[in-house]
């Protein structure tokens, strides 16, 4: 994928101006359950296959952990590291598409995982009723895209492409503590868009916490739009979650 080559100086350079941090060791950990719906195209040498119509790659589960660690050194930055559980095998039909130099027709079975890494570097500009973190990710993929048909054939076509990118991409955590309340409510996510590729991974969400604990809600889209190794792709994944925290 030649997705964001040209990021990574790009994005820090935008950074290098600051340098607030957190004034106390801090940790959290949380893991959420996600539900999102998978939506958009993919094409290789042939006509666009529709990964929800055709591939049935709509509505599955998922699970996501995030820790992240703070502390109060000067100009070292934060971390936070976050792993996303997506894999999924779904039923289809297409029409007489070629893809990737195969010729599918009838029946497809679609195996989609898209296990990722996010390891975020950051630097915490505000923290009052308003909690601001700017940083860099490094979105790594770690899956693949596989394809068989399902016609009994002599020889049914077959396709895997490996999903193995690394994407720098720009974070952001904007949190608001609501008064007089144990509520925030916020947005953050990383997001990068450099010619005509374009990748995000955003959340808007509503919090609730109790001494070292809380619970989360919101909506998670995650989706590309560029080139991964000689597949157009212009697909996302969009829904609800639901998350437990642990916080110190």
């Amino acid at each position: 994928m030649k997705l964001l080559k040209t990021g990574v100086s790009v994005l820090a350079a935008s950074l290098l101006s600051v340098s607030a941090n957190a004034d106390v060791l801090g940790l959290s950990a949380s893991l959420a359950y996600w539900s999102p719906d998978t939506s958009g195209t993919i094409q290789s040498g042939g006509d666009k296959i529709d990964v929800d119509k055709d591939l049935g790659l709509g509505r599955d589960d998922s699970a996501i952990f995030i820790a992240t660690f703070e502390h109060p050194v000067p100009i070292i930055p934060n971390f936070r590291f976050q792993y996303s559980d997506v894999d999924q095998v779904t039923y289809g039909s297409v029409d007489n598409v070629d893809f990737k130099g195969q010729n599918f027709d009838g029946a497809v079975q679609t195996s989609l995982d898209l296990t990722n890494y996010d390891f975020t570097l950051y630097y915490e500009v505000l923290d009052n009723w308003v909690n601001l973190d700017l940083g860099l990710t490094a979105k790594v993929f770690d899956g693949s895209l596989i394809l068989r048909e399902q016609n009994a054939n002599p020889v049914a076509a077959y396709s895997k492409t490996d999903i193995d990118d690394i994407i720098p991409m720009l974070y952001g955590s904007a949190i608001f503590e609501l008064p007089i309340t144990s509520l925030s409510v916020g947005a953050e996510g990383s997001a990068i868009s450099i010619g005509s590729d374009t990748a995000y991974d955003l959340v808007a969400m509503i919090r609730f916490r109790a001494s070292f604990f809380g619970v989360e809600a919101g909506y998670r889209a995650m989706g590309l739009d560029g080139k991964v190794n000689g597949i157009n792709v212009d697909a996302r994944s969009d829904g609800p979650y639901l998350s437990a925290l642990l916080m110190f």
